[in-house]
């Protein structure tokens, strides 16, 4: 009888001191950026965060922690966070998938250190040409390309982004040479592209006002399906590229041991926050599609992608870095 006493009190004070206790949470929650300020990711961060902190009755912050291409960040979640639902992270391709697809020694890995969350958005990247780059589409791409008229080049963000690999898949899917060159950012990719420095740039949904100025030619969309926020632009697939997908995502993560009580509870204020008009408005002017989901969805989706991008590194033989 004492040892089954002792054994329900022990029970009852573990139970006391979880996080996954129904008045979770309790006080401030902290999502970390692993990027700089002002970009895509600490935006939609910020966005997500101000109106989970509505549902969830509780400040949810941002903590930027920028560097080594979201590692640094993502690394401290993944490994020295507290798994108590109160410190958080948002990733994307470049620090969980594609990155990990292409980093030779990652200190972290996303199955066995992260819980997935949900998604946030998809976005899709675009490939645009300089308006005199002879080819308007897919179809006269490979041709152009076969040719041997031309060596067809494409900026991207940098080595390893998202950017950079749907320029690599796309390709590899129409079985054609792609010059890549890489940037230090998207902003000075689309620069090159509109004076002329290189022909074709595969950008985010930045690039939108200069193609409605004229000064680049979009010849579509690298995600499966027209985006909501860009209904008018093709798919690459579409026009030929069978079975091609290649857009950017961001979603959100916590500490692997997360309690799954709390892991529901952050996707359910995640959902909830997608579903506000004003955050899908914001989204969707920014090119983004809201993309709501559960945690097994979502990891789903993770292996999907990360195996695309390890196949592809493997078959082209791309250098890990």
């Amino acid at each position: 009888m004492i040892a089954k006493f002792l054994f329900a009190l022990t029970a009852l004070a573990a139970l006391a001191n979880s996080p996954a206790r129904a008045d979770y949470p309790e006080r401030r929650i902290t999502i970390i950026v692993p990027f700089a300020p002002g970009g895509g990711v600490d935006m939609v961060g910020r966005l997500i965060g101000t109106a989970m902190a509505s549902s969830l009755g509780q400040p949810v912050v941002v903590d930027n922690r920028p560097g080594a291409a979201g590692q640094l960040g993502t690394d401290f979640v993944a490994r020295r966070a507290e798994p108590d639902g109160y410190t958080i992270s948002i990733g994307s391709p470049g620090n969980i998938t594609a990155g990990a697809a292409l980093a030779a020694n990652l200190p972290y890995d996303q199955k066995r250190d992260l819980a997935a969350l949900g998604q946030a958005v998809t976005i899709p990247n675009i490939l645009a040409a300089h308006p005199s780059f002879p080819a308007m589409n897919v179809k006269e791409m490979v041709e152009l390309a076969k040719s041997g008229k031309l060596k067809i080049n494409y900026g991207s963000g940098g080595t390893g982004t998202s950017q950079h690999l749907a320029g690599e898949l796309l390709a590899h899917t129409l079985g054609i040479s792609m010059l890549h060159v890489p940037y230090k950012g998207t902003a000075p990719s689309i620069v090159d592209a509109i004076s002329g420095q290189i022909q074709l740039t595969v950008a985010d949904p930045s690039v939108v006002p200069h193609i409605k100025s004229g000064k680049l030619r979009a010849i579509g969309v690298t995600t499966a399906k027209r985006s909501l926020a860009l209904p008018d632009l093709p798919t690459l697939a579409e026009q030929g590229a069978t079975g091609y997908d290649a857009g950017n995502w961001y979603g959100f993560f916590a500490p692997k041991k997360t309690p799954p009580a709390v892991i529901r509870r952050l996707n359910q204020a995640i959902n909830q926050a997608l579903a506000q008009p004003d955050v899908q408005k914001t989204l969707l002017t920014f090119g983004m599609d809201p993309t709501p989901n559960s945690p097994e969805e979502f990891q789903a989706f993770l292996d999907v992608d990360l195996a695309r991008w390890t196949k592809l590194v493997n078959d082209v033989g791309l250098k890990k870095r």
